[in-house]
């Protein structure tokens, strides 16, 4: 059994006030592993204990003595990370379309789309290009005046035919429902 090695950079006491301190379960977990390394247990039997691994164990340890107690704090993932461009940009590539709609140019996605992937620089999924309109208060969908695959001719024909052989149901003159 391998036993994990600590730095000295906090005594017991204070790896405890920072075990109650802790705001989640995971940071709690951590500094558990911590403490019970300082006790002297061995890996194994801390990650029994805490319900890690032995590896998880070791490398939070190594974390530790690397890093020292204050980065050895989870930190969130937070930010933006699946963003083509700054949120500024985007607003500023959003206020270019919104001046070109001024002027009365109808803006479909799809115009949109090719114009982002020029400022981009590379293919722009329709996903991501319906996020930012989202992100932005902008409406994503706008629907098509007719189906393109509509046939005029035959439509004008069902109008013509449609009345003369359909007949709305009859109302039922004496009140009276049927028993079925």
């Amino acid at each position: 059994m391998r036993r994990a090695v600590l730095a000295s950079h906090l005594g017991e006491y204070e790896i405890r006030q920072r075990m109650k301190a802790s705001k989640d379960r995971s940071q709690f977990q951590r500094w558990q592993v911590i403490l019970l390394t300082v006790k002297g247990l061995p890996a194994d039997i801390v990650a029994d204990y805490v319900g890690t691994t032995k590896g998880t164990v070791h490398q939070w340890v190594h974390h530790y003595n690397h890093d020292g107690p204050d980065e050895f704090l989870l930190h969130g993932r937070g930010g933006r990370r699946f963003g083509l461009l700054p949120l500024d940009e985007e607003e500023a590539f959003l206020e270019n379309i919104r001046t070109t709609a001024g002027r009365g140019r109808i803006l479909t996605a799809f115009a949109i789309q090719a114009a982002l992937e020029e400022k981009v620089g590379r293919a722009v999924s329709e996903d991501y290009l319906y996020d930012l309109l989202h992100r932005h208060g902008w409406r994503k969908v706008m629907p098509q005046p007719h189906h393109p695959k509509a046939d005029r001719e035959q439509q004008e024909d069902f109008k013509k035919n449609f009345r003369s052989w359909w007949q709305p149901p009859r109302k039922n003159t004496t009140g009276k429902t049927r028993d079925r």
